[in-house]
């Protein structure tokens, strides 16, 4: 998807500019051009968000309405070994949060996403018992055919700053990522590879080349499937300067104690958050009726952490003042990291075929990557915490349902998911509570962030009749929704919906789909 249009005249213009480039490609395809039949296709889908939060604001929501409206059209060509796929698609969906005014009591801004929703051309090199294919363009890549909603890592994910996400403009069995470079499908046996270099036209900063890899292994029939993938995640960088910026707020440094500081000191910045947060839990009798000071008898519990916490931005700013006695040899981070994965599934009908199971069925599978291969000081310090595991069954659904897939996810991150950083100023550090959030800190600083470690997906899927499917999705995941504040990436709020695993942090969401 492109990025949000609120007009029919922009519509056009990219619906003739998906007709150039049908035109430009036949002249290289030859004249024995066959054209597929034009795919159609449309969902629906609504539900209900059960509780969570937008953005940093402080305080949670509870019963959240969704309702998202999508159209594609797709038309396919080929000529020989030459194939092009170009189409139009978009998306219909209101801003959260809502936006209530003395006038307008109930409004929320409406946002039509539309653009091309692939555009990419491909050649056969070989074909056989070795199979090769090589393309450019944008399209849609899915490497994990078991993944319903949480896990496909490689291409959705990012390691400085860590964040994991799920869904997009719709949330129901969205599972595939949007490529843009070139490509490589290579099959050869039960071998299979696929490689490519692509471009960063979404997440800041723009336009970064990337070179990534799948690689997947079949054995005894199909009974066990393994598979491998590396990105090399901004590897070439179009701005070295954007990619690693090099402030003090985006570094860290050694400090005379033989100890690792960040360096930031903004008003948000970890250092000043942290000691915020003690401060503000001691007992001041001054303000004894405020709920957020504790009683004389926590001073014992927080006051040492407070002087402790003090005490550590008093240094970094003595420390970090030009002129000092001291002066920092400052390191800084870099959106740029090595991300690998690795996954299995076992189709256990190998096993004990019947005719009462469906293809989807019976089918136990698992996925993990490490979201940056090195580690910082400060943030980055332990690889255990950069590693998602998914496991998940698609149970039985004896032919009459087509797939019922349920998902975990453990993810043991201290810090929070989201790429609010580095939409902002491209900064790799992580988003760090505030001092006085009341919903990421309850006894101790951040403490609310280890209560965000497990997600899960359930999703039941049918088709009615030939093209229209039902499918339903309930879900703790790490969704993002369309934000009226955010202006650069996807669009997307950078955190995530869902920021802990209280029963009321979930959602429900009902689709229709139907594609010709």
């Amino acid at each position: 998807m492109a990025k949000p249009v609120r007009s029919l005249k922009m519509f056009l213009r990219i619906e003739r500019a998906a007709f150039l480039w049908i035109c430009m490609m036949l002249p290289v395809m030859g004249e024995d051009v066959q054209y597929k039949p034009l795919s159609i296709g449309a969902l629906y889908e609504f539900g209900m968000l059960q509780g969570g939060r937008f953005s940093t604001q402080p305080t949670a929501f509870r019963d959240e309405w969704l309702d998202h409206f999508a159209a594609y059209l797709i038309q396919s060509a080929s000529s020989g070994r030459w194939s092009v796929n170009v189409g139009v698609g978009g998306i219909f969906e209101f801003q959260k949060p809502e936006e209530i005014n003395p006038v307008w009591g109930g409004t929320q801004n409406r946002m039509f996403f539309v653009g091309p929703a692939v555009a990419d051309l491909e050649y056969r090199a070989l074909q056989g018992n070795t199979d090769w294919k090589v393309g450019l363009g944008m399209f849609g890549y899915k490497y994990n055919p078991d993944a319903s909603n949480l896990g496909e890592y490689l291409f959705r994910s990012g390691p400085y700053p860590t964040y994991i996400m799920t869904g997009g403009y719709s949330l129901v069995n969205n599972t595939s990522s949007t490529l843009q470079g070139l490509k490589s499908f290579l099959s050869f046996g039960n071998l299979k590879a696929d490689l490519f270099l692509t471009t960063e036209t979404t997440m800041p900063p723009l336009y970064d080349l990337s070179l990534a890899g799948v690689f997947k292994y079949s054995l005894a029939g199909g009974l066990l499937d393994l598979g491998a993938g590396v990105n090399f995640k901004r590897l070439i960088p179009i701005r070295p300067s954007r990619t690693t910026v090099k402030i003090q707020d985006n570094s860290y440094f050694l400090g005379p104690d033989g100890q690792y500081y960040s360096a930031d000191l903004t008003f948000k910045g970890y250092n000043r958050n942290k000691a915020t947060f003690y401060n503000q839990m001691l007992y001041d009798a001054s303000n004894a009726a405020d709920t957020i000071h504790y009683s004389p008898a926590d001073s014992a519990y927080y006051a040492p952490q407070a002087q402790a916490a003090q005490a550590i931005l008093d240094n970094v700013i003595l420390w970090t003042t030009p002129g000092g006695a001291f002066q920092p040899d400052y390191q800084h981070y870099t959106q740029a990291g090595v991300v690998v994965d690795a996954m299995a599934s076992l189709d256990l009908k190998k096993l004990i075929p019947a005719e009462m199971f469906g293809p989807n069925d019976l089918r136990i599978f698992v996925e993990s990557a490490l979201l940056g291969v090195k580690d910082y000081p400060v943030f980055y310090t332990k690889k255990s915490e950069r590693m998602p595991v998914m496991v998940g069954i698609n149970l039985p659904g004896f032919r009459f349902l087509d797939l019922i897939s349920v998902q975990y996810e453990y993810f043991h991150s201290p810090n929070i998911n989201s790429f609010e950083s580095s939409v902002r100023s491209n900064q790799a550090t992580p988003q760090f509570a505030d001092g006085a959030d009341r919903l990421l800190s309850g006894r101790d600083y951040s403490d609310g962030l280890k209560k965000d470690d497990r997600s899960w997906s359930i999703l039941i899927k049918k088709e009615l009749s030939k093209g229209l499917f039902f499918a339903v999705q309930a879900a703790r995941d790490h969704a993002r929704l369309v934000s009226k504040d955010t202006y650069a990436g996807p669009f997307f709020d950078p955190n995530e919906v869902f920021y802990t695993t209280n029963r009321n942090n979930w959602y429900w969401m009902t689709q229709f789909s139907f594609g010709i």
